[in-house]
């Protein structure tokens, strides 16, 4: 699938060649550059941050689907480590395919010249598609939701598709408070009816890759990172409101839902591995929902995400 020559009309030369570049890499028969790239190296540095600290459950919830699959990863975001070490568990401790795509916002991987050569370095070019921000650019974001279901329902090959929920990486201080869902991925979840909607909960990482690489080696104990995986999500009620705001932000809910649902689960856990009572802390449901930062320039970027929902 191309966008049309409307959607990509606002792009500057440089958003332009990035797209291009992001998308020919994306043909399925250059899937082998990608995996073997994140196998060696990704896989490798994520192992060397976090190998040791890993707890990951959950596992059995994709045990029945393999590379013919499509599967909707939806998961929290409180690390830029996040999806990068989901992924490792998925290359290693899966039968899914390593087809794997992670939609990113245009900024710096698609509108800085580094951009591109990051994009190739840290994911083998799998940050795509881009969701836009600009408003005179938010058209292509329509593109976007349509390119994310055509891949999650192609029968002749599997994908794998990493959202969140949220929109964008929660910095409030308490973990197992959340953002608003945003009703992009509830659009994405409704018309990819081939592809299984898994929630994951991933609790542990950092920003620092030296910060992570030293708890790794010093303390795995200490600082474990905890991946919880659910069961595919029901959407079934609501497939036939798919084209209705409505009906899509209900899915994006029952996906943070399914997520929130994880994250009690993994806090219980914790308390107990911590020594700590679980009840006499306040549970998942009954935290406060956190509130975006407010700045213009952060509601310019908040309503980009949306803006690929409409």
């Amino acid at each position: 699938m191309r966008p049309t020559p409307e959607q990509l009309a606002p792009f500057s030369r440089l958003e332009r060649a990035s797209f291009e570049i992001a998308d020919f890499f994306a043909r399925p028969q250059l899937s082998i550059l990608s995996k073997a790239w994140n196998s060696a190296f990704m896989g490798g540095l994520i192992y060397s941050c976090g190998g040791r600290r890993l707890n990951v459950q959950g596992l059995e919830h994709l045990a029945p689907f393999g590379k013919k699959d499509g599967i909707l990863l939806v998961a929290n975001h409180r690390s830029f480590f996040d999806f990068f070490s989901i992924s490792a568990i998925l290359y290693w401790r899966t039968r899914l395919t390593k087809r794997i795509f992670f939609p990113v916002r245009q900024n710096f991987f698609y509108d800085n010249p580094a951009g591109p050569f990051v994009n190739a370095v840290m994911s083998g070019m799998r940050m795509f598609p881009p969701v836009m921000r600009d408003k005179d650019k938010r058209p292509f974001n329509n593109y976007v939701v349509a390119r994310c279901i055509e891949e999650l329902n192609r029968e002749d090959i599997g994908t794998v598709l990493g959202m969140h929920p949220e929109g964008t990486r929660n910095k409030g201080d308490d973990p197992y408070s959340f953002l608003p869902a945003q009703p992009g991925v509830g659009r994405i979840a409704l018309g990819a009816t081939r592809a299984y909607v898994i929630p994951v909960f991933a609790l542990g990482m950092g920003q620092s890759i030296l910060g992570e690489m030293n708890k790794n080696a010093f303390s795995p104990h200490e600082h474990p990172v905890d991946m919880y995986f659910g069961a595919p999500i029901d959407f079934s009620d609501l497939r036939p409101k798919a084209s209705s705001l409505t009906g899509q932000k209900r899915a994006a809910d029952r996906c943070l839902d399914a997520i929130k649902a994880l994250a009690e689960v993994q806090r219980r856990d914790a308390a107990i591995r911590a020594g700590r009572d679980p009840d006499a802390e306040p549970p998942v449901s009954e935290r406060p929902v956190t509130r975006p930062i407010t700045t213009p320039a952060r509601r310019s970027e908040r309503s980009a995400h949306a803006s690929a929902d409409a």
